[in-house]
């Protein structure tokens, strides 16, 4: 037999171990009864050892049946579907309390130590690889048109008209101001849309780049503690939002599922594993069933030498 064909084999005996034991049961209890003509005794002990491991590989069959399966003819057959709900509640209020609590949440968002991690980030990237092409040319353009010089121009109006004894330089003084934003806002316009196809200005954005990244991750600059103030008022929103929410999501998900598919996921999860009750029980039902049937054996051997003495005591 080839590697591969027993590989398969032993694969088969895993999956199917639970039938393997009950078939092995089976056979050694319908080996007895051939054995009963040469050897009784031996076919005695034998038959015992096959019934006790065929009732415990079979009861335990019916058993993990009455889990997963309603039957008519199994009296509270059927424990998973009939306690969905109940099932859905406690999986939830487990992993909440117990699994995933709001402050492992809370921890764990510390232990990832995200500042460190943006921090490291920005210092290696660049404006290009942050945002794409096509959207930093949009912000670009969405920023110049909203830099527009009217709403400073209109502020400086508004303060120099309301007063009656502006004079002349003020008045003076106010055209070049407002010559001046005009000019700053139109040179500043330009900029910021051709900043997307300006090299020399994007290595100077690179830089500024690399620059917020080393600080953030210095823990005794000021961006850096004052993104750690944020980050700790952020993780305690999270983690005060976060009660009750786990053990929500958990049972609105679990409660969205069909009942079948509930029970088959956590079937095909555990059935393997469960399988192996019923070898035992057929394994420890052969060994028990022997035992007692030596047991039988003895008790009658016993009584036979006591009853074959009665009648020499003259009891008989």
């Amino acid at each position: 037999m080839s590697n591969t064909d027993t590989g398969g084999f032993i694969a088969f005996i895993e999956r199917h171990k639970g039938g393997v034991a009950l078939t092995l049961a089976l056979l050694l209890y319908l080996a007895s009864w051939p054995l009963a003509i040469v050897e009784p005794a031996a076919a005695s002990l034998l038959r015992a050892a096959g019934e006790a491991s065929l009732v415990g590989g079979l009861c335990d069959y019916i058993a993990l049946n009455m889990l997963f399966e309603q039957h008519w003819y199994l009296p509270k057959s059927g424990v998973l579907p009939r306690n969905r709900e109940r099932l859905i509640e406690g999986i939830a209020q487990t992993i909440e309390r117990e699994w995933l609590t709001s402050e492992m949440v809370g921890q764990k968002i510390h232990d990832l130590k995200p500042l460190d991690r943006l921090g490291e980030y920005l210092q290696t990237a660049t404006l290009r690889t942050m945002v794409r092409p096509a959207q930093l040319e949009r912000i670009c353009s969405e920023t110049a048109r909203h830099l527009e010089p009217e709403v400073a121009i209109d502020l400086i109006r508004r303060l120099t008209s309301g007063a009656s004894n502006v004079g002349l330089i003020d008045r003076l003084r106010a055209a070049i101001l407002t010559a001046l934003i005009n000019k700053e806002c139109a040179r500043l316009r330009d900029l910021i849309r051709d900043l997307p196809h300006n090299d020399e200005m994007l290595s100077a954005a690179d830089e500024h780049i690399h620059e917020a990244g080393a600080r953030l991750r210095d823990p005794g600059s000021t961006i850096r503690k004052t993104a750690d103030h944020w980050m700790a008022a952020m993780v305690r929103e999270v983690v005060t939002a976060s009660r009750g929410e786990i053990a929500r999501m958990v049972k609105e998900n679990l409660s969205s599922l069909p009942p079948e598919k509930i029970r088959d996921r956590i079937q095909t999860q555990t059935r393997t594993h469960l399988d192996w009750i019923r070898v035992n029980g057929a394994v420890f039902g052969a060994i028990l069933g022997c035992a007692f049937s030596l047991l039988n054996r003895v008790r009658l051997d016993l009584l036979t030498h006591h009853l074959a003495m009665l009648p020499a005591l003259g009891i008989w």
